[in-house]
């Protein structure tokens, strides 16, 4: 039997990202089972619980669109990046994951990602060595109890069971036939293709036209030149395609995403630490390309993507400071600077995701009808913002702010902690045990 209980997220300002309902500075979000029924100023209305929100705001949970949960395993080993750890240490490890490692990954990187009030995940999963292992993944996932996509990876990488890429993609098929039990109808499927430059361009083709029979979104990093216009020429361009990174990307080549109405996943912490270049963000912005956020890898850095949002407005006020005085109008306010406002950046991480990966009918916003999908952020005990809501949310607060979370009616964050009983550190360390066995140098 479906739970009917009703529940009333009363009081706090609420930020909708629904344009028909706007924000509201003191209201509340009725929950009748899993689904937002009302979203109101402050009633009387009789209810099976009530969480008072005053003092705080309430917002829809927020979306990754890229990030390895099985490096969670990993938390820490990529921390320099520079001197080549990430490519040198952590996917070499990938080798010696078992199912049960990659388990713990998707149940700890889901747990991590709760409490930093991400509801919803894509999590490219590139460490598949069997169907154990993506079942694993899914397992891992659903768990936890976050929403989310497996995006399978059919790139040929860690050995495994496998014996040729055509396996995978059968793989995958399989695993989308099942996906709806194994995901407790809160986890469904990409498939994330593998990297222009690793395999030829007729085999991208089969790839996204196996993704595309079996109906799924796809999935790829854009870390090399010309990627972009390699696709376009073999007509592979679609709005169901989420590239992540794109940091070498042309203009010309923004122009063909934005007419295709392609999306890109920017992972700011990544992008900077790496040295790459970020004037791809503002870039794509002022031409139209939708962008999204990912927290990308727990080997170098935490499930916040909070804090990745913020370093993305903050370096891209940086660059369009930059940008206007190298054009002689340092000082001047105009239409279009910055190119981010607050608003954007939440935006981006909520309905604009949600629409991405193919769930803007069901979560996104708290909007009557859809999932109730919702955090409920505290404002600082040394005094609220004075600034809007989005501000506020992005400016003035952080992950330790985050008291509630809840997915799909269900509170797996309340007061501050995690509602989940089992021990997700102690599957860590045993993963982690098996994995680094034979690394003397990792421990």
């Amino acid at each position: 039997m479906v739970d009917q209980r009703r529940l009333l997220v009363r009081g706090g300002r609420v930020v909708t990202m629904d344009g028909a309902l706007g924000d509201l500075a003191a209201g509340e979000v009725l929950i009748e089972g899993d689904t937002i029924v009302a979203v109101r100023e402050r009633t009387r209305a009789t209810t099976d619980e009530v969480i008072d929100a005053t003092g705080g705001i309430v917002l829809p949970g927020l979306i990754d669109t890229h990030i390895h949960l099985w490096q969670t395993v990993l938390r820490g080993m990529a921390s320099g990046l520079w001197t080549g750890e990430y490519f040198e240490r952590v996917l070499p490890h990938r080798a010696r994951f078992r199912p049960e490692d990659v388990y713990a990954g998707g149940l700890a990187g889901g747990l991590e990602l709760l409490s930093n009030g991400v509801t919803t995940a894509v999590d490219f999963c590139d460490c598949v060595g069997s169907p154990r292992h993506a079942d694993a993944a899914v397992a891992g996932m659903a768990t936890s109890g976050v929403r989310g996509l497996h995006a399978y990876s059919v790139r040929a990488n860690a050995p495994g069971t496998f014996a040729a890429p055509e396996d995978r993609l059968t793989d995958a098929a399989r695993l989308c036939a099942e996906i709806p039990g194994r995901g407790k109808g809160r986890i469904g499927l990409m498939v994330a293709i593998s990297d222009i430059g690793t395999v030829d361009i007729e085999t991208t083709a089969r790839e996204v036209a196996h993704a595309r029979a079996l109906g799924l979104g796809i999935t790829m990093h854009a870390n090399t030149p010309g990627q972009v216009t390699a696709l376009h020429r073999a007509g592979l361009l679609g709005e169901d395609l989420l590239l992540v990174h794109c940091n070498v990307v042309t203009d010309e080549e923004l122009d063909l995403m934005a007419s295709t109405g392609m999306t890109m996943s920017v992972t700011p912490g990544l992008e900077l630490a790496f040295g790459s270049p970020f004037t791809m963000l503002g870039r794509a912005l002022r031409r139209g390309v939708r962008v999204t956020w990912g927290c990308d890898i727990p080997s170098f850095t935490n499930a916040d993507l909070l804090a990745q949002m913020r370093l993305a407005y903050h370096v891209q006020g940086c660059l369009d400071g930059l940008r206007e005085r190298a054009e002689g109008r340092s000082g001047r306010r105009r239409p279009g600077v910055p190119t981010l406002t607050p608003s954007d950046v939440l935006r981006a991480a909520t309905i604009d995701a949600a629409r991405v990966i193919g769930l803007g009918d069901r979560i996104g916003s708290l909007t009557p009808g859809k999932q109730a999908d919702l955090v409920i952020l505290r404002e600082s005990a040394f005094g609220a913002s004075l600034s809007d809501a989005a501000a506020a949310v992005l400016l003035q607060s952080g992950a330790q702010d985050i008291d509630t979370v809840m997915v799909g009616g269900r509170v797996v964050k309340r007061d501050g902690r995690l509602c989940h009983d089992g021990r997700p550190a102690e599957l860590i360390e045993a993963a982690r045990a098996h994995v680094l066995a034979a690394d003397d140098g990792s421990r």
